[in-house]
């Protein structure tokens, strides 16, 4: 979590500060990338800890090529499709993108439920974490357990 902190304080100073492309708190702006940033890593690490190498792939390719292609950073999720806009914003980069505008451009109007989507990730990704970590426990020999 704190590799997010520090992320998401890096990412905007140099959107905000550098480019000048985003409005508002620098603050509140850094904490909103950060849960970006948790959200979509914790998920990732989570299929890793579960799946192993394998869900690092899946998770990236899960973030990339769906999380991306609707999330509607480009315009609004009523551009797309039918419910492909609503899809998209239940995955990090849609929840993301929509509560980065609101905060940086609309005085947070809108922020609880991509704030609370953004959450879900986390927690759900953190679980996976926790669930894999014991799966290599019990997988240990008994010895190797108490080392």
């Amino acid at each position: 979590m704190l590799v997010a902190l520090l992320a998401g304080l890096g990412i905007t100073a140099i959107l905000q500060l550098w480019f000048g492309t985003l409005a508002g708190s620098y603050l509140l702006n850094s904490l909103v990338v950060s849960l970006g940033v948790a959200a979509i890593g914790a998920f990732i690490f989570g299929l890793e800890a579960v799946l192993g190498f394998v869900g690092l792939g899946l998770g990236g390719a899960t973030m990339l090529l769906l999380g991306n292609s609707f999330s509607a950073l480009g315009g609004a999720p009523e551009l797309l499709p039918s419910s492909w806009g609503a899809f998209g914003q239940l995955l990090p980069p849609g929840a993301f993108g929509t509560l980065l505008r609101s905060v940086a451009f609309f005085d947070g109007a809108g922020w609880q439920t991509p704030t609370l989507t953004l959450g879900v990730w986390v927690v759900a990704g953190l679980s996976l974490v926790i669930v894999g970590s014991a799966q290599r426990r019990r997988s240990l020999p008994v010895g190797a357990q108490a080392a």
